[in-house]
């Protein structure tokens, strides 16, 4: 899944600088004589933090391993800058809480976001009541509604993403299948037409054969020279139907490797796919080539949505009658993981060909290696 949250990334600096900005402008009028240090330390932590947030990948990243620590050192880097400057100077401050909460739909549920965001709104304008000693119950609830908003408008961007990011996996796993489906077409009717030269013209060039080779033992002198010339020639030409069928024949079965290629050119670049199988590895069986055609592409999916992974490495073996794929990537496989419903339809399609699957870790990412029976091919 490719999160799309660039620019909203480049209007939250944007809000970031002018609020950065606006506050070194009010605090050198209302207190030119109060140090600096602490406040460019501060603000310049949040936008650090809301930058390494936003990133696509990484381990700070809204979903990398750091990410919720980062988080809840962005918001405290607000708190201590409304605890630090004066609150009746510095009020618009909360639009640093509302940045931090329009990231909450990327982390949380939205329901959870939501009440995340009442909590936060009520903490900060309760600290600015007890500092300035007055009622600020208004514009919490104004401010307040701008953090809700903010929520929601987030949370429909990151289900429009997600909906655009499922479709766009499907459109790709429909362009794989279509171009299987066109190999298999081609390579079933060169089998078609291999067989009709083996089992039509190769007979017929046979007989003919025979009855030329026993013609040459009735005739003698010149007619004799020619039939064995004609025997000859058809010999040779039987000779040459022989290869040309096995060589259709030995193009008939479909690699893995081309199975796969056309489904990993269609990826985001920002995903690296290492592909270590053989060219000789084939798929004799066309079910067994859509179910692992859709079963790498749920892999990938899987890869992209929870590790974060920028690289991936599948690997083929053909050992005793089976093939084995080995499936893994350089990320991170999060400390609560349960296998969802990807993982269960890997496995699903795997019993259809009586196939099984095996998950470990591998350098602290997720590994899947995947067995199934290999056909050998009957063309021979």
């Amino acid at each position: 899944m490719k999160r799309k949250f660039d620019f909203a990334s480049l209007a939250g600096l944007l809000t970031w600088l002018l609020v950065y900005g606006v506050s070194l402008y009010v605090l050198a009028k209302v207190a030119p004589d109060k140090g600096l240090l602490a406040v460019h330390a501060l603000f310049i932590g949040y936008g650090v933090a809301f930058w390494l947030l936003t990133r696509e990948q990484g381990a700070c990243s809204l979903r990398g391993r750091f990410g919720l620590p980062v988080l809840v050192l962005q918001l405290g880097c607000a708190f201590a800058l409304i605890w630090l400057l004066p609150v009746r100077y510095f009020d618009f401050l909360s639009i640093l809480t509302v940045i931090w909460v329009a990231m909450l739909p990327f982390v949380v549920p939205t329901a959870a976001a939501m009440l995340l965001s009442v909590l936060v709104v009520a903490a900060w304008f309760s600290l600015i009541a007890w500092q300035s000693g007055t009622s600020v119950w208004i514009s919490a609830l104004l401010y307040g509604s701008f953090h809700i908003f903010a929520v929601l408008v987030q949370s429909a961007s990151r289900d429009a993403e997600k909906a655009r990011d499922e479709l766009e996996q499907k459109h790709q796993q429909l362009q794989a299948t279509q171009q299987l489906l066109q190999a298999a077409s081609r390579q079933s009717e060169r089998t078609r037409i291999a067989r009709n030269l083996h089992d039509l013209v190769g007979h017929h060039l046979t007989a003919l054969t025979i009855q030329l080779q026993v013609a040459g033992h009735l005739t003698d002198g010149e007619a004799k020279l020619q039939v064995d010339k004609c025997h000859q020639l058809a010999k040779l030409l039987l000779a040459d139907v022989r290869e040309a069928v096995s060589t259709m024949r030995q193009f008939a079965d479909m690699a893995l490797l081309d199975a796969l290629q056309p489904l990993v050119s269609l990826l985001p670049e920002k995903l690296a796919v290492t592909l270590q199988i053989p060219a000789d590895i084939m798929l004799n069986d066309l079910q067994q080539a859509q179910h692992l055609l859709c079963i790498v592409q749920e892999a990938i999916s899987n890869s992209l949505k929870h590790s974060g992974a920028s690289e991936i490495q599948l690997n083929a073996t053909v050992t005793d009658g089976k093939l084995h794929l080995t499936i893994f990537d350089n990320g991170r496989l999060p400390a609560s993981w349960q296998p969802g419903n990807g993982i269960k339809g890997i496995q699903e399609r795997l019993a259809e060909c009586g196939g099984s699957l095996t998950l470990s870790a591998r350098q602290q990412a997720m590994q899947l290696s995947i067995t199934l029976p290999y056909k050998e091919s009957d063309n021979a």
